[in-house]
């Protein structure tokens, strides 16, 4: 255990004028600094409250983990921060990483992780997230996830930036270039957790690592590097897995020597591609890769990131070498509990059907090969006769311009999150406790204001997780934020979401899902126990992959 001496801790208390976290956290009359002696040197956090319970807890934001990844750094694996003398100043949110927006925001130096903790002096368990956003967008910021309700249940919460889009995961599929080096941010800030987590009260040994959409697939990437490996001791995941098809990016290639064609690199050669990429403004390089990305994508827009995780060609550095199902199915991934679901109608989310309403509700000849998954088959003809199966199973043998929306939203849903995470429940199962949800409360919490479908869409589950900004929050609104974060932190302190029968939970106890029977937690009003879920549309797609692929999910 850490001393209370080997903390090194130095409170600075100064009254006066009260500034608070970028005016967030709340802070009362005085102003606590907080100065902490980590393994790089010494830096100066803040002590602030939090809103739910007004809990004093100790924020550290902005810490750097790695040096800058510019010039030659940039494409690179990051480089472990240099030790700094004097004190560094962490009571703000740094950069994000560079967004794929117009216009472009964030920046290349922007590899920081933040600590919040409620007791400097202690051995609490550890909640590291990974915020999602489609690899492309997203950052660690408090206002976008503030931790105060998390931090009530009296664990310690970590969250970092990791590069996004080209610059965190551009791939020539070669050793010159082999992707991923933005799930390599990952694991080194992980290591940074277990290097220094215990400066901050937080036990290295009672790490899980969680994270939504994009996150929730790059925690599952983690369970299946060797890389990670020891880093974390359970994983949850929301909404997202690695067998999702926009969590591999099956062109990586093609799409890097497109950026380079459209700027005018007259080369075939991957070390004059990435030498070239490196001379360009990094806002300049993103317009760019962004307008790459809408070529890619409208050749099939449910086909897989355009700037997202590759199967790296077989290198000591490699994070990740290919064929997630297979390596699940055999059970070769770090065998820790897990924690996984989605929301009852993902797709309800309005972002995820703009795109086909475009590409295909105002054609007169929707491209029936494109519903087919892109890791089905290659085969022309089976793409087209599986598609015209998928068009007659959803929507009734019609084009899809003459469906309602709430149609699209089911199919979409089905395709993007729910058979890829009933798989993985199926896979996960076999070898781990595996602890199954579909959160269906339709409350405010979430930030939808007009519903284009019945359900709960996509991120919604995270209004009752995090700190919102909604007002007129219902009774049952608050409720059911309260029993998810104890779900949530428990499973963080105990590995089981539900380790003893608690009145907030109404007394209910989580079911382990077996691989024959997917049982889960329907989080609504009310909590109930429940199996195999949207079983009959599930059972269409494990016979289509039978029929046309190579079997149930082989080819990812």
């Amino acid at each position: 255990m850490i001393s209370r001496w080997q903390v090194g801790l130095v409170l600075l208390t100064v009254y006066g004028s009260v500034q608070s976290l970028e005016g967030i956290m709340r802070s009362n009359k005085m102003s606590d600094d907080v100065i902490v002696s980590i393994q790089d040197g010494m830096i100066m956090g803040k002590l602030v409250k939090t809103v739910g319970k007004n809990t004093t807890v100790y924020a550290f934001q902005g810490i750097p983990f790695a040096e800058p990844p510019l010039g030659n750094l940039r494409f690179e694996p990051p480089v472990p921060k240099r030790p700094w003398s004097g004190i560094l100043k962490c009571q703000k949110d740094k950069d994000m990483c560079v967004q794929d927006v117009n216009p472009v925001t964030g920046s290349e130096d922007c590899l920081h992780v933040s600590v919040y903790t409620p007791n400097l002096i202690g051995n609490l368990p550890v909640m590291v997230y990974i915020y999602g956003g489609a690899f492309i967008i997203g950052d660690s910021n408090y206002k976008t996830y503030g931790p105060d309700y998390i931090l009530d249940e009296n664990v310690v919460f970590v969250q970092f930036n990791y590069r996004l889009g080209i610059f965190g995961f551009l791939s020539t599929e070669d050793l010159v270039c082999p992707g991923n080096v933005g799930f390599k941010d990952q694991v080194l800030a992980l290591k940074w957790v277990q290097k220094n987590i215990g400066f901050f009260g937080g036990n290295r040994a009672k790490v899980t690592i969680f994270g939504e959409s994009s996150g929730a697939a790059a925690v599952a990437y983690h369970m299946l590097s060797p890389m990670s490996r020891g880093l974390f001791r359970a994983a949850i995941m929301d909404s997202g897995s690695s067998l999702s098809l926009w969590s591999l990016n099956r062109n990586a290639k093609e799409i890097a020597f497109l950026t380079g064609s459209v700027l005018s690199i007259p080369a075939n050669d991957s070390k004059v591609l990435i030498t070239e990429l490196r001379r360009f403004n990094y806002t300049f390089l993103q317009q760019v890769s962004s307008s790459v990305s809408t070529i890619v994508t409208e050749m099939n827009p449910l086909a897989g990131v355009y700037f997202g995780p590759v199967e790296e060609t077989v290198h000591p550095g490699a994070f990740f070498t290919g064929d997630s199902e297979k390596r699940l199915s055999s059970g070769n991934f770090t065998r820790v509990p897990v924690l996984l679901g989605v929301n009852s109608n993902e797709a309800a989310a309005v972002g995820f059907i703009t795109t086909l309403w475009r590409l295909y509700l105002t054609e007169s000849h929707p491209k029936i090969s494109a519903l087919t998954p892109a890791d089905m088959t290659d085969e022309p003809d089976k793409r087209f006769s599986a598609g015209l199966e998928i068009r007659c199973f959803y929507f009734d043998c019609l084009a899809l311009s003459a469906q309602p929306v709430e149609k699209i939203v089911t199919y979409m849903s089905d395709d993007q999150f729910n058979r890829p995470t009933r798989r993985a429940v199926i896979d996960f199962s076999k070898y781990v406790p595996t602890y199954n949800y579909m959160f269906s409360y339709v409350g405010s919490l979430g930030g939808v204001r007009e519903r284009i479908a019945p359900g709960v869409g996509h991120v919604e589950e995270l209004g009752y997780l995090f700190r919102t900004y909604y007002s007129n929050s219902s009774i049952n609104d608050i409720l059911t934020r309260k029993r998810m974060v104890r779900m949530w932190t428990n499973f963080v302190k105990y590995r089981n979401p539900t380790p003893v029968k608690d009145p907030l939970l109404q007394y209910k106890k989580w079911p382990i899902a077996k691989p024959n029977r997917l049982n889960y937690f329907n989080i609504d009003v009310n909590i109930s126990i429940e199996s195999n879920p949207f079983k009959d549309r599930m059972d269409f797609w494990d016979n289509l992959y039978v029929k046309y692929g190579k079997g149930i999910y082989d080819t990812y």
